[in-house]
């Protein structure tokens, strides 16, 4: 009979911040992780997944204004698991915490850093307060963030010296796959292959190496991202109405459309980036950043053009919302793990830097770690589903600001109204005429509206008024509800 015996000692040591960090993020990551369903932008996102899941396709049979690669993924997950909250969620965290992995890798493989350093570089990275909400919620953003983690740490691969010439090039290939990849699931995806390129590019111009073996890197990862990102988007353009309008048209006139930018704007976003629970990962990202010399090792550029290129949307005309340049905290992680590990080794910067970079990393993290946040139960929302599930039968269409409703109670809503957020009503795009005509059209049985303070959607109508007129003549006011801090009034067909 065999006997089976505990691995030593030597070997569970030195793997013991890696377990340490697997087991808070399994343990806090999926703790309570469907109580809180206020997250309208995910409510569009997990509709449209079921949608694709039940064989319709965005931009054709409903409007979608992200890239695809997270719906089909999703769809994929839902026809195995079944539509659920906690199935989308799930993978959405495993997928940030993928990505902290891969960042552990890198710090670890690329620049030396030892178990520990790199260990809680990852740790900070996945508990920051923009990441573990992302992570929590399904986002296209966490695909790309684990997808644009994964070109990185390839990118360092490639650019490590020590690599034969043949596997530098399979590394730049897979890279820039990645990379298109993620740019598939999220437009800003494309600023990973855009920090990549820069650094090849300045490698090109300073005669780092022979022109030869950067282009062929270069052309390389090109192919990559060409393959994943390039030609599924031009097949689609192509061949779906309307896909290049929503994926890449809207956003753009949206983006300067709106917030007026003066000289001082990119100023102040650095500092609102940086002064949201940022304030514990970037400092010390700054330490690792001026530690050692560039010209020892030119990668220390390529992670910090990883990092730049997401930060251009701080040059940007348009609203900022600081998800935007989300993916520059995974280059920072690294930075962040190379400086923690000289904070171990160094006496002197133990002294001076440790207590305000103890300090700050606490109470960066309090967001994330606050016991309320994570055991908030959102019972508005699960009433207001009750109320369409006890008004309205399967295949009955549903209409309000937030389709996590339909979402949550399998009730489908018109396509071209799928997602009336503040920039579709505020821009125009979505008028009352419109909503009367793909309400009738669809014999839309009940409507909610969101009033109150925090409603942002379908109180910026231009219109308004004429959507008020419709309502009081199709429909009947049933109640008004409380949704956590939104009021809902309910309308039903008479």
């Amino acid at each position: 009979m065999a006997v089976i015996t505990a691995p030593p000692k030597s070997i569970l040591l030195p793997a013991l911040p890696l377990i340490l960090l697997l087991l808070a993020a399994l343990g806090l990551g999926f703790f309570n992780l469907t109580g809180n369903l206020m997250n309208d932008d995910e409510g569009a996102y997990l509709y449209s997944a079921w949608r694709v899941s039940e064989g319709e396709t965005p931009y054709r049979d409903f409007n979608l204004v992200q890239t695809p690669l997270a719906f089909w993924i999703m769809a994929a997950v839902f026809k195995i698991a079944g539509p659920s909250v906690l199935a989308a969620r799930t993978v959405s965290f495993l997928f940030a915490l993928g990505a902290a992995l891969f960042l552990y890798a890198a710090a670890r493989r690329s620049f030396g850093v030892g178990r520990p350093a790199a260990a809680a570089g990852a740790f900070l990275f996945l508990f920051t307060r923009h990441i573990f909400y992302l992570g929590r919620s399904f986002m296209p953003d966490d695909i790309m963030i684990f997808l644009g983690a994964a070109a990185l740490f390839l990118a360092l691969r490639a650019e490590d010296p020590a690599l034969a010439p043949r596997r530098r090039i399979a590394a730049a290939l897979l890279a820039g796959t990645s990379a298109g990849l993620a740019s598939l699931a999220k437009l800003n995806g494309s600023l990973v292959f855009a920090g990549y390129t820069g650094y090849l590019l300045w490698t090109w111009i300073r005669r780092k190496e022979p022109a030869g073996q950067v282009g062929r890197r270069l052309a390389a990862a090109g192919a990559g991202f060409a393959a994943a990102f390039i030609l599924p988007m031009a097949i689609l353009m192509a061949t779906v109405p309307h896909a290049g309008f929503l994926m890449l048209g809207f956003h753009a006139g949206r983006q300067t459309s709106s917030e007026a930018f003066t000289l001082a704007t990119p100023f102040v976003r650095l500092v609102r980036f940086v002064g949201s629970h940022n304030y514990g990962l970037v400092p010390v990202a700054v330490l690792g950043l001026a530690a050692g010399r560039f010209a020892k090792d030119s990668r220390r550029i390529l992670l910090a053009l990883s990092a730049a290129a997401p930060l251009v949307f701080l040059f940007l005309p348009g609203r900022f919302f600081i998800r935007y340049a989300v993916f520059a905290l995974a280059p920072l992680a690294v930075f962040c793990a190379v400086g923690l590990e000289m904070l171990w080794r160094r006496r002197t910067l133990q002294i001076f830097a440790l207590p305000p970079a103890v300090i700050l990393i606490t109470l960066s993290l309090g967001p994330s770690f606050n016991p309320k946040t994570l055991a908030v139960h959102d019972q508005g929302t699960r009433n207001l589903v009750a109320l369409v599930e006890a008004e309205t039968k399967p295949g009955d269409f549903v209409f309000g600001d937030d389709p996590f409703i339909n979402f949550l109670a399998r009730r489908p809503c018109p396509p071209a109204l799928v997602d009336v957020s503040e920039a579709w009503t505020k821009g125009g795009l979505v008028t009352a005429d419109i909503i009367r005509e793909k309400c009738e059209g669809a014999g839309v049985k009940l409507i909610f509206v969101e009033t109150g303070r925090s409603a942002h959607h379908l109180v910026n109508l231009r219109d308004f008024d004429r959507f008020q007129v419709y309502l009081d003549e199709k429909y009947r006011p049933a109640l008004r509800m409380k949704r956590e801090f939104l009021d809902v009034a309910v309308y039903i067909r008479n």
